[in-house]
């Protein structure tokens, strides 16, 4: 044929996964090996988290990178931090399981030694030396080829964290700050120049970072945009933007070259009428450490974008995947629960023997098949209610009640089963049986349970 010379060896970039509801908001199920569905959900290639002051963006960005780490225990990362509010890589610990350590993993760099054009030049040389040691990184994932039904090969993930991109500054533009008079009349091409240099990163950045599996997140600041002629105000810069928000001191590339944008909208405290923390850790937790975080799906190539996804982060122990998990579910008329005692107590259908309650979910947390039973749970309302389910069979609206009784009459999927096997994906043999909602789904419709 024509374009046999072109063939050769399948690669493809997936998202990778962090075991969260980001995954969902942000993946698409494709067919893995042994005739399994995967979630291509989570990081991608380059993730823009953008928000105004006091919304969160930081501790959901710093979440997913430590939940990431958690899920691929041979990547690494580099956390470079540009506004001087962490000292060292220890908060990522923080973000994970109490007994996960992920911080001997991740090299922290902040701005007292270290400009953005150090970080580029750093950030090319990782790119070239991954690449240069291929056959070490380059390796065998779970997603299969359709072509051919083997595994696809991708790389393994190097996580990137710049925390705020906005903040970050080059040698040049330094300079012009250190060695001039504040009102000097050189320093008012400060922000063009620095403009420039931001631009010309987000050109080169997404693609370089593809060909060697590199992971970037990258927060950003959101201002209200000037108009200079009020009668006639300038477009929003996105579709699912507000028309006055502006995202600031990120150079013009940033908006459309991220393969993945979120928006933090607004935080808002999570407390009881008497205003106590509605979910509280026994009684280490501060009135106002819970927030429900709102945020929008600006854009998203691998999923649709303007839809709002509410996290649930503590201002300690930042995203709570289980309480978030738990608190989508009251907010969709109390999905897949039992509901007892005036809306106080809560028993998965899944797990019917489990009580919740807004006072004890942070400590049963530790029990993974109840985790497991909510992430199950949320993922099929998320699906159900968010997604559009063009591409995937007609169960995959079965109501949460059947679905639980169908998971209790299988022979071969049982509860037990799928609420200790996982729903992420990694390289190689895991500790845990991968089942997605999606494996299950069509395990139980094999059955004819659904």
């Amino acid at each position: 044929m024509l374009l046999d010379k072109m063939r050769g060896e399948t690669s493809f970039c997936p998202y990778v996964n962090t075991g969260t509801l980001f995954d969902l908001a942000t993946g698409a199920f494709k067919p893995g090996v042994n005739d399994s569905w995967i979630l291509n959900g989570g990081l991608s290639q380059c993730t823009g988290i953008s928000g105004r002051a006091s919304t969160y963006k930081s501790g959901l960005a710093g979440s997913l990178l430590a939940r990431a780490l958690n899920v691929y225990p041979d990547a690494e990362a580099i956390v470079y931090e540009t506004e001087g509010t962490i000292a060292d890589s220890s908060r990522y610990d923080n973000f994970v399981p109490i007994d996960q350590h992920v911080s001997d993993r991740i090299v922290f760099r902040n701005t007292t030694d270290y400009s953005l054009t150090d970080f580029y030049d750093d950030f090319v040389k990782l790119v070239n030396d991954k690449i240069s040691h291929k056959k070490d990184y380059y390796v065998e994932s779970p997603f299969k080829d359709p072509k051919t039904n083997k595994p696809l090969k991708c790389w393994m993930p190097t996580f990137i964290l710049i925390d705020s991109f906005s903040r970050a500054k080059s040698n040049k533009s330094d300079d012009q700050i250190a060695n001039n008079n504040i009102d000097a009349s050189s320093v008012n091409s400060y922000y063009l120049y620095d403009g420039n240099i931001k631009t010309r990163i987000m050109e080169d950045l997404p693609a370089r970072a593809s060909k060697a599996g590199i992971y970037v997140i990258m927060t950003a600041h959101v201002g209200d945009k000037m108009d200079l002629d009020p009668y006639r105000p300038s477009p929003k810069q996105l579709q699912y933007m507000k028309n006055n928000d502006v995202m600031k001191n990120v150079g013009s590339k940033f908006e459309f070259l991220t393969t993945c944008l979120i928006q933090t909208l607004k935080a808002t405290s999570m407390q009881t009428n008497d205003k106590k923390c509605l979910y509280p850790l026994g009684n280490k937790s501060s009135d106002v450490e819970v927030n429900c975080v709102d945020t929008m799906m600006v854009r998203c190539k691998n999923n649709a974008g303007g839809y709002l996804v509410p996290f649930v982060l503590s201002q300690y122990q930042g995203l709570l995947d289980t309480v978030t998990n738990f608190q989508f579910l009251r907010d969709h008329k109390n999905y897949g629960m039992n509901v007892q005692g005036n809306n106080q107590k809560f028993n998965p259908y899944i797990l019917h023997d489990t009580t919740i309650t807004r006072t004890n979910i942070r400590e049963i947390s530790d029990d993974y098949k109840l985790r497991r039973a909510l992430e199950l749970t949320a993922q099929l309302c998320f699906i159900q209610n968010l997604w559009g389910t063009f591409f995937l069979p007609d169960f995959i609206n079965v109501p949460p009640e059947k679905f639980a009784e169908a998971l209790s009459k299988s022979e071969k999927c049982s509860v037990d089963r799928v609420l200790n096997s996982t729903g992420t994906w990694t390289f190689g043999k895991q500790e845990r049986e991968r089942l997605t909602i999606l494996d299950v789904l069509f395990l139980l419709n094999k059955e004819k349970l659904i």
